[in-house]
């Protein structure tokens, strides 16, 4: 199996768009819509490693930085006239020499508790501080990656344990989970300490440890299968989360987002066949348990996975001209994180005029594709009767 992964690229992966509305709400919920609160990782992640060096090379967010580089909650925000969405907790803690962080600090009256690398309960996260005394996670650039669990708890803590009722609640978390378990794999096949770090820090249990230790074919077969079965449970952990600390905690309107497709990534392109298709078959898994938990529900699901093929199948339609290629440059002197969009700017793009992209880097969207992201949300909230 092809190994081609970068740690300095191991933020939380691409959403390309939503799909799917569920059930919906009552004809005069535009007025009772008063705010928004949001968990889950890099999608929607609005600043919370906008620290240090990287807020001095003008980054924060998983896009390309700048005045048009919004994500799909802040679009949202507009259209609902709601107050923009700012970054609950900032700090970045880096072990990477020459980069500069912050310490830890929560921010009063900011309610959007995503953050990139954010599993949804394991805070073992792609990039984490958590990972830092790992010997197979030399330099990582230590984010804080809380669990969006953890986020949940967060929330609930501050508001006395119950939502309003007039807030948006949304929900996007899973990719990271599918990017450990993917190194996880990778690292099956050399076996020893560095497979079994990888199993555990991927979250499997002794038995899964054990059959990679190994190495080879065998390890490898065995690691796919763990793999499957750690997203299988992160979608049903992610679908008790919000019926347990969203719904029955007082939330009315309730948006949940699947993962997409990333086997159609720029990052997963560079992959053999038979990866990429564990890729498909793992976000497939989760989206099929996060779907099921959810049915019966007045929660409004979108179906990233879809869409995401959507935009590849006939990438014209969605006013694209580029689908495979990232838009941020990977030259360190541009951009000293191997191309993450985290530090990406109109400065650091591979060309002037990067409208017609999808991806800003290998897995993040572009401005473009939060817009479309954030249209297609709207689009599916409007059929709900809740804008």
């Amino acid at each position: 199996m092809k190994q081609h992964f970068s740690l300095a690229r191991w933020a939380i992966p691409v959403l390309t768009a939503a799909v799917l509305a569920a059930c919906g709400g009552g004809d005069d919920s535009t007025a009772r819509l008063s705010s928004m609160v949001n968990f889950g990782d890099s999608l929607s992640d609005v600043g919370t490693y906008r620290v240090g060096t990287v807020a001095a090379l003008g980054g924060g967010k998983y896009t390309i930085n700048g005045a048009t580089g919004l994500n799909w909650t802040e679009h949202l925000a507009q259209r609902l006239s709601v107050a923009a969405p700012c970054a609950a907790q900032t700090g970045l803690l880096p072990n990477i020499p020459g980069l500069v962080g912050a310490a830890v600090s929560n921010v009063s009256g900011c309610y959007n508790y995503a953050q990139g690398s954010a599993r949804v309960s394991n805070p073992l996260g792609p990039h984490s501080v958590a990972l830092q005394a790992a010997p197979f996670f030399a330099n990582t650039l230590g984010v804080m990656a809380v669990p969006v669990q953890t986020q949940m708890a967060n929330h609930l803590s501050l508001v006395g344990g119950h939502f309003s009722g007039n807030e948006l609640v949304t929900v996007m978390a899973g990719a990271n989970d599918l990017f450990m378990h993917l190194k996880a794999v990778a690292a099956a096949s050399q076996g020893g300490q560095t497979a079994v770090g990888a199993a555990l820090a991927a979250g499997w249990d002794a038995s899964a440890q054990a059959a990679v230790a190994t190495g080879g074919t065998t390890a490898i077969s065995a690691a796919a299968a763990a793999a499957v079965q750690g997203m299988t449970q992160a979608g049903a952990t992610l679908a008790t989360l919000v019926r347990e600390q969203v719904l029955a905690k007082g939330a009315q309107y309730v948006l949940v987002a699947n993962i997409p497709d990333v086997a159609v990534t720029p990052l997963a392109l560079s992959y053999d066949a038979t990866t990429r298709q564990l890729i498909t078959t793992m976000a497939m898994t989760f989206n099929a348990q996060l779907q099921a938990g959810l049915t019966g529900t007045p929660v409004v699901q979108a179906d990233l996975f879809a869409q995401s093929r959507a935009q590849v199948a006939n990438p014209v339609s969605f006013g694209l001209t580029n689908i495979t290629d990232p838009a941020c440059s990977t030259n360190p002197a541009l951009n000293p994180l191997n191309g993450t969009a985290l530090v990406c700017t109109g400065y650091s793009t591979v060309t002037a005029n990067t409208d017609g992209y999808l991806y800003a880097d290998d897995v993040h969207p572009s401005p473009r594709g939060y817009r479309l992201m954030s249209d297609y949300i709207v689009d599916r909230l409007q059929g709900a009767g809740w804008l």
